[in-house]
């Protein structure tokens, strides 16, 4: 029995009209529904949204407010997967441009709390400014200008700043060596795991004939599983919280034993041990 069905015809008239978007990822548009562009791309844009809301339910469960300064990272991959899935729903520039600008939002809540750890009020200051200031120019450069090299080079250095200055985090606190290894080894996950999200970005990008043949020639729902922009949301989002809930852990002023609690995959087990350790002491 053939359980695989083939790909239809992209919608003749569908819901938002034409791609007016600079880029298109490799996902056909309008195959399974006239109302959204590239459905699967769309549909994993949920897993950022999952883990933003994660990160802010687990403060509010502490008793902090939604809006507290710690919830901001948080909220800021929940843009991510909102604009995420605006911009691949309906392929239209002003989502496309919201889909960038939440990056680097998001990516200047990670890095204003990184600039800002153990700093002097005065220095705190200037470099949460000098950030936004920063970002805030390339976002307004990057709208009126339509390129795209710049951004995704620009946002994978910051990146690449962000892990090396949490692994840096972990290399420099007093905690027992052991403790260190299994920090060592999140940030060492995160980082894998996004570069190879990276590189099935890259598959995607400029494979695409290739995938489109095969994708057809499988049919689906097997071909959702070569939808390799769809695995580049889920793997980011992971380790996008990763590294926001080790940014969180290291540079928070609380009681380890009790602020390690809450988190889910992948940091869920490294941290709530530690903080299971911590009590015991």
């Amino acid at each position: 029995m053939n359980l695989s069905i083939g790909y239809q015809e992209p919608a003749a008239s569908p819901y938002w009209g034409p791609q007016s978007s600079a880029v298109n990822f490799c996902e056909e548009d309008y195959v399974i529904t006239k109302y959204i562009a590239e459905f699967v791309n769309t549909l994993t844009s949920l897993a950022y949204i999952g883990y933003g809301l994660q990160g802010v339910y687990r403060h509010k469960r502490q008793s902090v407010g939604p809006l507290a300064t710690v919830t901001l990272p948080y909220w800021g991959l929940m843009g991510i997967g909102i604009f995420s899935g605006l911009y691949h729903a309906t392929m239209k520039y002003h989502t496309q441009m919201g889909d960038e600008m939440s990056m680097h939002l998001a990516m200047g809540c990670v890095l204003i709390r990184l600039f800002t750890f153990q700093r002097a009020p005065e220095v705190q200051r200037r470099n949460a400014v000098t950030i936004a200031i920063g970002l805030s120019s390339f976002v307004i450069y990057h709208c009126l200008t339509d390129e795209f090299v710049l951004h995704v080079i620009i946002f994978f250095s910051l990146s690449l700043t962000v892990g090396w200055m949490t692994r840096g985090l972990v290399k420099s606190g007093s905690r027992p060596a052991v403790h260190k290894e299994k920090l060592s080894g999140l940030v060492t996950f995160a980082t894998c795991n996004a570069l190879f999200a990276y590189f099935l970005w890259n598959l995607d990008v400029n494979f695409c004939s290739t995938l489109t043949r095969w994708k057809h020639g499988v049919g689906m729902p097997l071909g959702i599983l070569l939808e390799l922009h769809g695995w580049w949301h889920m793997l980011t989002a992971v380790s996008c919280y990763t590294f926001m809930a080790l940014i969180e852990f290291l540079t928070s002023t609380d009681d380890e034993s009790s602020h390690a609690l809450g988190f889910v995959w992948p940091a869920k087990a490294v941290l709530q041990q530690l903080g299971s350790d911590k009590r015991k002491t």
